[in-house]
């Protein structure tokens, strides 16, 4: 059983961060001795989900870890009907809880942002969003920001959209997908985002060259994943 409330990992933007912020955690959290799962609920189109299982040694199933599969890189509700396929939400929680009886933790990598909408109406006659789907698997929510200029202004939005759905934040972890020097925005964003929200920063994830266990281990030290 379970031991730990399921994490979400959203993000701000498209190719923020998500799936590396998922396989740090997930590192992270088994060097405490913690057994954690993952599962990408929705995946259109890349091999997130098969990276996550490959560098975290998962023994689930492909097929658990990422139930929903559209070849297109698209929003979620416009590439499975392109592919003919049905989003079906009975489906995805039996695959949560099979996932969650297995590990003391989930980490659930969403597709895009909040509102990125995984049905465009067939559910309760409106569209069903991410944060309906954070709600109905009862997870807390992680934001994956950027750091560079623009950040304070889509992680406010974000943190605005999941307290109006009642969701209960972790907290903000930065990702720097820019090995150059950092600007004045970025050196300032994170404490910027906290004094104007009061959610807790729980780290910056450095630019990685390699992504070895070790190398993370090292340079993620300091992230807050308790």
């Amino acid at each position: 059983m379970p031991t730990h409330r399921p994490i979400f990992i959203t993000a701000t933007d498209t190719n923020v961060g998500k799936t590396i912020a998922a396989y740090v955690l997930g590192l992270l959290l088994k060097k405490q001795g913690i057994d954690v799962g993952v599962m990408k609920p929705v995946q259109c189109a890349g091999n997130d989900a098969q990276f996550l299982k490959e560098k975290l040694a998962l023994q689930d199933d492909l097929s658990l870890i990422n139930p929903v599969f559209a070849p297109e890189p698209l929003s979620p509700h416009l590439a499975l009907r392109r592919a003919r396929i049905k989003f079906n939400l009975k489906t995805i929680k039996n695959t949560f809880e099979q996932l969650s009886a297995r590990h003391d933790l989930l980490l659930i990598e969403g597709a895009g942002g909040l509102m990125v909408p995984l049905d465009a109406g067939a559910i309760s006659n409106r569209p069903y969003y991410n944060t309906d789907l954070v709600r109905d698997l009862n997870a807390e929510v992680i934001i994956v920001s950027r750091l560079g200029l623009g950040t304070i202004n889509h992680t406010l939005l974000t943190i605005n959209q999941a307290r109006a759905y009642g969701l209960k934040i972790k907290g903000v972890l930065f990702s720097d997908t820019n090995p150059k020097a950092k600007s004045i925005a970025e050196k300032t964003n994170p404490i910027e985002i906290k004094r104007l929200c009061g959610i807790k920063i729980l780290g910056i994830i450095p630019y990685l060259k390699h992504l070895s266990t070790k190398e993370i281990l090292s340079q993620c030290k300091n992230i807050a994943v308790d």
